[in-house]
């Protein structure tokens, strides 16, 4: 049967199963998948031998697999060695190359399977790393396809780039759920890049440097560890894009009126009430109250 989504956990049966091991851990589900922090590693191991017990009978499923690898993942728990060896033997591309039509999706797909492999392979106890979300800028997946030699994905990707001297030829940069505390320095080198993407880590404040960013169009910031605006990013003339999505803002100040080319910014689920009047009314603004 053809799967309808590439993205891990968007399966009908893997959705399913996450919505029985959070269930077990006390998790509602709908809140899980609006904020995955309320899953916490002493929750998660807590209830580890139920859980697994739900994966063992059901080995045979290579869903199982999938979903208790995540929720290590996002929580930093630890990881038997033999699960983490089971996980790797049972999501490799060479199981499910046939169940892909659409060649856009195989491609997709690819991705992140290699993505949650390598995570798998790099996972350390209280480690939080998170699987990819592949971001469609305009609606298209051209970074993935027709711009994939301009796009770095990973941080594997991202270290090969900069030994071989290929950074400076880059546009975009996907980094998500790498565990990172600070952006890279070698980011701020690269004078090209459009598309900047740091979800799922744990950042706290933005370097000066990246005002040296000038072709930076779209940045995507969602779940950090951000509890004020980053004003760093002001400086950014042709900022179009800003996603500040799960973090803990609890305002926003006067100088993001300086983002003269910002047209959208994306802020929900932080600790904003109301928008302040003095923000430029022409400012797509997408959030909720808390």
């Amino acid at each position: 049967m053809a799967r309808g989504s590439a993205q891990i956990l968007d399966d009908d049966e893997e959705l399913d199963l996450i919505s029985f091991m959070l269930d077990a851990c006390g998790i509602d589900d709908g809140d899980f998948f609006e904020d995955e922090r309320i899953l916490t590693r002493k929750n998660l191991e807590k209830n580890f031998k139920f859980l697994m017990k739900m994966v063992e009978s059901r080995s045979s499923r290579r869903a199982a697999y999938f979903v208790i690898g995540y929720l290590i993942l996002v929580t930093g728990s630890r990881m038997p060695e033999d699960l983490r060896y089971k996980i790797l033997k049972k999501t490799k591309w060479e199981d499910e190359e046939n169940r892909w039509l659409d060649e856009n999706k195989i491609i997709e797909r690819k991705i992140y399977l290699n993505d949650f492999r390598e995570k798998i392979l790099k996972h350390m106890p209280d480690q939080k790393l998170h699987p990819i979300w592949l971001i469609y800028l305009n609606g298209k997946n051209e970074i993935y396809t027709k711009y994939r030699a301009k796009t770095i994905i990973g941080i594997n990707e991202f270290k090969k780039a900069c030994k071989i001297g290929t950074i400076n030829k880059i546009n975009h940069v996907i980094l998500q759920g790498w565990g990172l505390n600070t952006i890279p320095n070698e980011v701020f080198g690269i004078k090209n890049l459009e598309t900047l993407s740091l979800e799922f880590n744990h950042l706290k404040e933005i370097q000066d440097k990246i005002s040296n960013l000038v072709s930076l169009k779209n940045l995507f910031l969602s779940y950090n560890d951000f509890k004020d605006f980053p004003k760093a990013i002001t400086k950014l003339p042709i900022l179009k894009t800003l996603s500040l999505n799960n973090n803990y803002i609890s305002a926003l100040p006067k100088c993001i009126n300086e983002l003269k080319s910002l047209q959208t910014l994306y802020i929900k689920k932080n600790k904003i009430t109301q928008i302040p009047v003095y923000i430029n009314e022409k400012l797509k603004i997408v959030y909720q109250y808390n």
